[in-house]
């Protein structure tokens, strides 16, 4: 498999003296980004870069366009401070959570400026049976996700803000070009264009899309998630992470990347098909982990499913991980059934990615110690268990906005990989 999405635009090439300081030119065009206005001096101070080279980067930023002077120049100039010229474009971030479409406005340093909300409607009654169905599915869901996008391009909008990016999360693998969304908890197994129908029902979009300096795009939430966790496992590279909240899903990072294969297939974890004479489910296959882990599957086994249908999945999941606490039985031993078979599932994926650490997001984190006992029930017990003990279990620390966290920062990290694109 190889890291990186192929599905993602290649970033443009600089062209001209930008050329040779890509590195030293998105450093300074980050500080400016997150900090705001900037003298050369305080550049100097806070990327590292020697006087002469932040006076060559911030002339040439300067001339292209990026950056502007902020105020009356005086001296050699150093204590003139300097601004983005395109700071005031906004990120936007739209996902379907566990009971609502979200979608959120954000600056280019991500800090959240608006978010709006759509509840998500079940389509299937109170008490209903789940079955094999890895995930609950809903009436158009792409519905619900347009209403907000909509409400947040308005917004930035009415603010007089330039989109500098739309990047929509999902849970289900990402693939082909254009990109098509398959095997979702909430669009279904087959093949959706998320982004087509978001067009179709946001008549602005095409407008908005022709202004973008990147073209829109679908990302898998655990992919953007898992990027949250990295940065707070200093000097790791190589992690897999789980989230077992709105769906059975999994990103893996090889040294720091994200590891999606050639189809952009790599880490579909709820559809390894691990059960043997398991339950059909709706991808095709039979007996994937979906059909005995996804949160609908659980929280039937617990009793939960009409407290799910009245109260919204949110407050079931934590109500059937209070129960699990308190030792429930029905809801204890629906939890350890699926432990048991998410530790399966990892005897497989371990050995074949090796990470250096397994992150586990969601109500899942709550209860990482069973699922690391139940892997290591059936690890390889050769130089006296050192196999057995590896690797390392780390409970996510992102919380429920880690998706969009990670979003928003990937977003910024496109755009300053060539701060060109932040001019116009």
């Amino acid at each position: 498999m190889t890291p990186g999405d192929p599905t993602v635009p290649t970033v443009p090439t600089i062209t001209g003296p930008l050329d040779l300081h890509r590195e030293q030119s998105a450093r300074v065009v980050e500080h400016l980004v997150t900090h705001g206005t900037a003298t050369r001096s305080e550049l100097v101070n806070a990327t590292g870069l020697g006087r002469g080279t932040i006076a060559g980067l911030t002339a040439r930023l300067l001339d292209a366009g990026v950056i502007r002077e902020s105020g009356d120049a005086h001296g050699d100039g150093r204590s003139t401070p300097l601004a983005l010229t395109g700071g005031d474009r906004v990120l936007l971030t739209a996902r379907l959570s566990l009971d609502a479409a979200i979608a959120t406005v954000s600056s280019l340093a991500g800090d959240e400026e608006a978010r709006f909300s759509e509840p998500i409607v079940d389509a299937a009654p109170a008490g209903a049976t789940t079955g094999a169905v890895a995930g609950a599915s809903v009436p158009d869901p792409l519905t619900p996700l347009a209403v907000v996008l909509a409400r947040a391009i308005a917004r930035a909008e009415r603010a007089g803000h330039r989109i500098a990016d739309i990047t929509v999360l999902v849970d289900g693998a990402v693939v082909g070009s254009p990109s098509v969304v398959v095997t979702d908890a909430r669009f279904g197994a087959e093949p959706v264009d998320v982004l087509g129908g978001l067009r179709a029902r946001i008549p602005a979009l095409a407008e908005v899309e022709r202004l973008l300096p990147l073209p829109m795009q679908v990302v898998p939430a655990a992919v953007a998630a898992a990027s949250v966790e990295l940065d707070a496992l200093p000097g790791i590279a190589d992690v897999l992470y789980l989230d077992g909240d709105t769906a059975v899903s999994a990103a893996a990072l090889a040294s720091g990347r994200p590891l999606l294969g050639s189809h952009g297939l790599g880490a579909t974890f709820g559809h390894l098909p691990i059960v043997p004479g398991g339950l059909r489910c709706r991808c095709g296959q039979q007996g994937c982990l979906a059909t005995v882990a996804s949160p609908d599957v659980v929280l039937e086994r617990a009793g939960l499913a009409g407290f799910a249908a009245a109260n919204g999945r949110s407050e079931a999941l934590d109500e059937l991980v209070l129960r699990i606490t308190e030792a429930e039985d029905r809801a204890r031993w629906s939890w350890l059934d699926a432990a048991h078979w998410i530790g399966r599932t990892l005897q497989i994926v371990v050995p074949t990615l090796d990470p250096a650490v397994v992150v586990v997001g969601g109500y899942w984190g709550g209860f990482v110690g069973d699922i690391q006992t139940a892997l290591q029930g059936n690890r390889p017990t050769v130089g006296n268990g050192a196999i057995s003990a590896i690797p390392a279990f780390s409970r996510a620390v992102g919380g429920p906005d880690a998706a969009l966290v990670g979003a928003r920062r990937q977003a910024r990290e496109r755009l300053i990989a060539d701060p060109l694109l932040l001019v116009g």
